[in-house]
């Protein structure tokens, strides 16, 4: 697909043919960079993190 194309492209999804199969794998640490741009650019003037919490982390109330 065109979307996945673009994946490959920017780095964030890598691709390894085994004959008639097409793997395509997340790439995370350039995910991860991603991440922190958008929050560090979008977030910048709020209170928000780039990562969400682990299933039954404790918040502060």
């Amino acid at each position: 697909s065109h979307h996945l194309r673009r994946l490959v492209e920017t780095g964030l999804v890598t691709q390894e043919r085994h004959a008639t199969t097409l793997i395509c794998r997340a790439h995370y640490p350039a995910m991860n960079a991603l991440i922190g741009f958008l929050a560090d650019e979008c977030c910048a003037d709020a209170l928000c993190t780039a990562s969400p919490k682990a299933p039954g982390a404790v918040t502060d109330v």
